[in-house]
């Protein structure tokens, strides 16, 4: 059996995968407590295995995204990743950092939190697909510096930076101020909330 907080078909709705049409399966448990977070993350069902399988296969994309919780701490994960990998999916996953990657990812986003310092492990440091930080009140952008000069940090990443949404306007506008002088990063908008889906 897994423990899931949600399985659902919807589309990436952030990052480099924006507009694709992914399975998520969201893991509970989370090692952080984001006053953000939308992600009821300490309640969950259970599935059989067979179900998972079922439902990957009711539609036709082969994209799944493995998102938390924090899914680098959950045991479940790589019993997940296997059997999605069996099916022929290509898999993403969002994680804040703290924790060793877990084999057969195809593309890491690493997010790191305030709440946690920006603490990051450094394997997933080098295994990261996407830098994402989230720009909320305070966010100080000496942080996306540090991050892009970090010398684990792989060099092929892309760099980005999530206004938080409930603030939009305000974050939005400090982004666009520091994007002018470091066109390294990009913006990355959480397009689904704009659509009102999942």
């Amino acid at each position: 059996m897994y423990r899931l907080v949600d399985l659902f078909w919807t589309f990436q709705g952030e990052g480099a995968h924006w507009g694709r049409r992914a399975l998520f399966v969201r893991l509970p448990y989370c090692n952080l407590k984001c006053t953000w977070c939308d992600t009821e993350f300490n309640t969950f069902l259970e599935y059989e295995e067979s179900y998972l399988e079922k439902y990957a296969l009711g539609e036709p994309s082969k994209f799944a995204v493995i998102t938390g919780g924090e899914p680098m701490m959950n045991k479940q994960t790589p019993r997940i990743i296997e059997q999605l990998k069996k099916l022929g999916f290509e898999i993403a996953c969002e994680t804040n950092g703290m924790f060793p990657i877990v084999d057969g990812i195809d593309f890491v986003t690493v997010s790191p939190k305030r709440d946690s310092n920006y603490q990051v492990d450094l394997d997933a440091l080098e295994k990261c697909s996407e830098l994402k930080l989230v720009v909320d009140d305070g966010f100080d952008f000496a942080n996306a510096k540090y991050f892009e000069n970090h010398q684990n940090l792989n060099p092929n990443a892309r760099l980005s930076l999530s206004p938080e949404f409930n603030k939009l306007h305000e974050s939005f506008s400090k982004i666009e101020q520091f994007i002018k002088e470091n066109p390294k990063w990009r913006v990355s908008l959480q397009t689904h909330k704009f659509v009102n889906i999942k």
